[in-house]
């Protein structure tokens, strides 16, 4: 039977690379009919992988399909290839609980059939799926578990496989010097053993360490060598990828014009395959080409489309989460049952023996009779109690997995693209030529990035003002010390005046108390700060205080900044519209803030208004209730 198998795969396998399209494929499958359908398993699932790139979606179907004759005429090795496969189309699409799902089962399957090279690919595919999700110390597990396995059978092409995915993982633990030597064994063994589509992987993997270690021409090099070798047709997910980091690094060699071709023919493939996460970093690299080249409502389109993508990347990324968490405790289940069954086993084992022992005496009948009867009431009761226990953890695991659900809902809605925008606007500083050199400066933009992911919920101006329009937000008065509010705000805000030299001059003597609201404070507190600071240049001033007066505290910040005439002040305080300018390093708002202030400040029994000449700096001053 495996002889008519390779004479068939002979036959129909050198018209696999023009099944590329549905046309092609149906027609493939149109001679398949021909076929016993004994035979069939084997041919559709290496039309499955042969489609794994270029229509992932196809690629399922078919390799769905393999399964169910593999299934019907036990061919054992196209079933577990089959799952592969299929795990590997879905992994492509993104969906990595359903890859997840296929790679574990086909490992079980290789395992119980004896199917050793596929086990290996097994613990590659699920080794290299850990790498996308950042488990790297799982992924490294299962790839020298594969490792071993190549080795003890001399297969090249595995171990080729597996090196160039250890090399993966140390890449993005920044281990780059054996991540190069990984990746250049990979493609050592793929050039003997003539694998060369494998080559175009391992230039590119390469490509990216020259690229993290900022190498840039030396990457450039790799990805146009990779482009050279890869089947751009059969392999549309690595070849959008390699357009994408092209373009990324013609944009930081300011190669404007390149960068945006490159990154329109990754999203142009992106597109025909559903491949978002390329989908996504194309539309970043281009976001950034038209902010350098002044086409800024292109700019703010490509942004949108950046949020649109996060949050469905967000979304499937927590319900991966889920799964994964749903899937190791289904794990452990299945486990726990196979103990006890195994425990079952060994005392049925142990009754038989002891019974056949009985036959020979009365007397060590009754004994053992009774000791038996003693050790199944005590089995009994243990059980029971074993019983009660499990239902009282289902009880309050069902009670976790409910309050996991509401936690992961709250975090869904809390996060909805929040940090992103700021992220985005330290990458663009982080862009600019005279910063990138600047060690100091990159060290302090990324520490400041790292404090972005801490206070998120204080930068979330739009979500504060969807709630409120939704009239979800609430105002609950309490007595709130004023000074501390704003130390705390002046905190968060250190890094970013450091930065730019500003000195904060705080000259609060008193202890002041108002009647107010803590998150609608705290939010016009954070805003005026934010804008003293950004409308402020090198080496300004922001001098904060605050005093009592006619039953209200009244909160002052003065900034030595570029200052507005009467025509901005008349615009910043309307609630029919959002007016926003650019700070003195380029900083980039969205004019919420000061609607939310004015909003917030008049909720609380308060007013808010602001004092500027152009060139002279700002005063912005507001009231709230005193609460002595």
């Amino acid at each position: 039977m495996k002889k008519t198998i390779f004479v068939l795969s002979f036959i129909f396998f050198p018209i696999l690379n023009f099944a590329n399209n549905q046309l092609q494929a149906d027609s493939l499958l149109r001679k398949l009919e021909l076929l016993p359908d004994s035979l069939k398993a084997n041919i559709l699932s290496e039309i499955s992988w042969e489609l794994r790139n270029s229509a992932p979606e196809k690629s399922i179907k078919y390799g769905m399909q393999a399964i169910e004759y593999a299934q019907k005429y036990n061919d054992f090795e196209s079933l577990v290839k089959a799952h592969s496969f299929v795990g590997v189309a879905y992994r492509i699409l993104g969906n990595y609980s359903e890859s997840t799902d296929y790679f574990y089962k086909g490992l079980e399957l290789a395992k119980k059939y004896h199917v050793i090279d596929q086990e290996g690919y097994a613990y590659i595919n699920i080794g290299n799926l850990h790498i996308y999700q950042e488990y790297y110390n799982s992924a490294m597990e299962n790839l020298y578990k594969a490792l071993d396995i190549a080795e003890k059978t001399d297969n090249k092409r595995i171990k080729a496989y597996v090196l160039l995915n250890l090399g993966r993982a140390q890449m993005l633990k920044k281990d780059y010097d054996n991540a190069l030597i990984n990746f250049e064994k990979a493609l050592s063994l793929r050039e003997e053993i003539k694998q060369i589509s494998g080559l175009a992987v391992c230039y590119k993997y390469m490509g990216d360490v020259y690229f993290d270690k900022n190498n840039f021409p030396a990457a450039l090099n790799k990805y146009k060598e990779s482009l050279k070798t890869v089947d751009k047709q059969s392999d549309q997910d690595l070849t959008s990828n390699l357009y994408v980091k092209i373009a990324a690094t013609y944009l930081i060699s300011g190669n404007y014009s390149l960068a945006e071709e490159n990154a329109n023919h990754a999203l142009e493939i992106a597109k025909n395959i559903g491949a978002k996460l390329v989908i996504r970093d194309a539309f970043d690299i281009l976001s950034q080409v038209y902010f350098q080249t002044g086409r800024f409502k292109d700019a703010a389109q490509s942004k949108t489309c950046i949020i649109k993508y996060n949050d469905t990347l967000f979304n499937q990324q927590l319900s991966e989460k889920i799964f994964n968490l749903e899937y190791r405790f289904e794990k452990e289940k299945k486990q726990a049952e196979i103990d006890l069954l195994n425990k079952d086993k060994q005392i049925n084992k142990l009754i038989l023996t002891r019974t056949r022992i009985l036959t020979f005496t009365l007397a060590v009948i009754l004994l053992l009779i009774s000791g038996i009867l003693i050790y199944f009431i005590y089995s009994y009761r243990h059980r029971k109690r074993q019983n009660i226990i499990l239902e009282q953890q289902k009880e309050e695991l069902n009670k976790l997995n409910h309050t996991k659900d509401k936690m992961f809902l709250i975090i869904g809605h809390d996060l909805r693209g929040p940090v992103g925008s700021l992220i985005s606007l330290i990458e663009i500083l982080l862009s600019e030529e005279e910063i990138s050199k600047n060690k100091s400066l990159v060290n302090t933009f990324n520490i400041f990035m790292k404090s972005v992911q801490s206070i998120n919920d204080l930068m979330e101006n739009l979500l504060f003002w969807a709630q409120n329009q939704g009239g979800e937000v609430v105002y609950v008065p309490e007595k709130l010390n004023v000074n501390l509010i704003i130390e705390r705000n002046l905190l968060i805000f250190k890094g970013v005046a450091d930065s730019k030299e500003i000195h904060i001059n705080s000259t609060i003597i008193d202890e002041f108390n108002a009647l107010a609201d803590k998150n609608m404070i705290t939010l016009v507190v954070r805003n005026l700060v934010s804008n003293a600071i950004k409308f402020t240049p090198v080496g300004g001033y922001v001098n904060i205080g605050v005093h009592k007066k006619n039953g209200f505290i009244k909160v002052d910040i003065e900034d030595t900044g570029i200052g507005f005439n009467k025509e901005i002040l008349e615009k910043i305080f309307r609630k029919d519209s959002f007016f926003t300018t650019t700070g003195t390093n380029n900083e980039r708002g969205s004019g919420l803030g000061l609607t939310l202030c004015q909003e917030f400040v008049t909720r609380m029994g308060g007013s808010i208004w602001a004092e500027s000449k152009p060139g002279e700096g700002s005063i912005f001053s507001f009231t709230v209730p005193s609460a002595d």
